[in-house]
């Protein structure tokens, strides 16, 4: 009797130091990232593989692992925000099929991605962070935005990532363009990252697609801060500037106010064209020489 009686104490006992350690999930109140799900939302694993836990922590028992676009189903909120691949991020409570069997599981929001895109053929473009590269001293702090290309059967076909200089930005949106008038392209993906506070930019990260590689083009940006002060970037393919079928306009404008105590604000503007050749690969500035008396 006295043994059954220590055995039940010391299980007590462990019981509740485990529950000592284990850190209680709490729930984020804001609920901005750039993955913008909620609970019922779809949502596709982007990380080639992704570790499925029993809490919302890295230090969670690790239950399964679960491959590159994957389906999974949104449970809950957002918990516990961690760190992992440089950056930080949520974890989601997420359901699942593997071998026939619905599963459930807690997954670090980071593993999954922050836009797909699926065309008519059934060739798919998953988006995702692929992980952050802190600044140094030649280069600013950076996530490696990264793209990838599947055919209709799910098998990868290419990938490639752009440097984003991101830092306060609240939303995230993805578009497919058409080839916009560039000779031997299928499509362009754009993908934006939004701020919503004055003094934030928008800015928007550029990739084609001609149906064999995923190819990083550019950024633009837009900015402005209580009306005081703006900076606006437009990008004009070929099919919109109807000049040569190779050449990427971008135009940018600036404008800050002249006197801040006026009834109406009138501002002073400068503007620029910046002009790129567009070979396939890489959209290099065109350097205009100007003529000399």
């Amino acid at each position: 009797m006295k043994k059954l009686f220590f055995g039940l104490c010391l299980l007590m006992y462990t019981n509740i130091v485990f529950a000592q350690e284990q850190p209680a999930a709490y729930v984020l109140e804001d609920g901005y990232d750039f993955w913008m799900k909620e609970k019922g939302d779809t949502a596709y694993v982007f990380a080639d593989m992704a570790y499925i836990r029993d809490y919302p922590s890295t230090k969670g028992k690790l239950l399964d692992s679960i491959p590159q676009e994957t389906r999974v189903i949104i449970k809950s909120d957002s918990y516990n925000n961690s760190i992992a691949r440089g950056f930080e991020a949520p974890w989601r409570k997420i359901s699942y099929v593997k071998d026939g069997k619905e599963k459930e599981g807690f997954i670090w929001s980071g593993l999954l991605s922050i836009g797909r895109i699926q065309q008519k053929d059934g060739t798919i473009f998953n988006i995702g962070f692929l992980r952050y590269e802190k600044e140094t001293s030649y280069s600013a702090a950076t996530y490696l935005l990264e793209v990838k290309c599947f055919d209709s059967n799910g098998h990868l076909k290419a990938k490639d990532y752009y440097p984003a200089e991101l830092s306060e930005q609240r939303y995230s949106e993805h578009k497919l363009l058409p080839h916009m008038g560039l000779e031997g392209l299928e499509n362009i993906v754009r993908i934006g990252f939004l701020g919503e506070a004055c003094g934030i930019p928008s800015f928007y990260y550029y990739f084609s697609w001609d149906g064999k590689e995923v190819i990083p083009m550019f950024s633009r940006y837009t900015v402005s801060d209580a009306g005081i002060y703006y900076h606006e970037e437009k990008i004009l393919f070929p099919s919109e500037h109807n000049l040569d079928p190779n050449l990427i306009i971008k135009d940018i404008e600036e404008g800050e106010v002249i006197d801040e105590d006026a009834q109406e604000y009138h501002y002073k503007k400068t503007r620029k064209r910046i002009k790129y050749i567009w070979d396939g690969k890489i959209a290099a500035e065109l350097i205009e020489m100007k003529a000399v008396n």
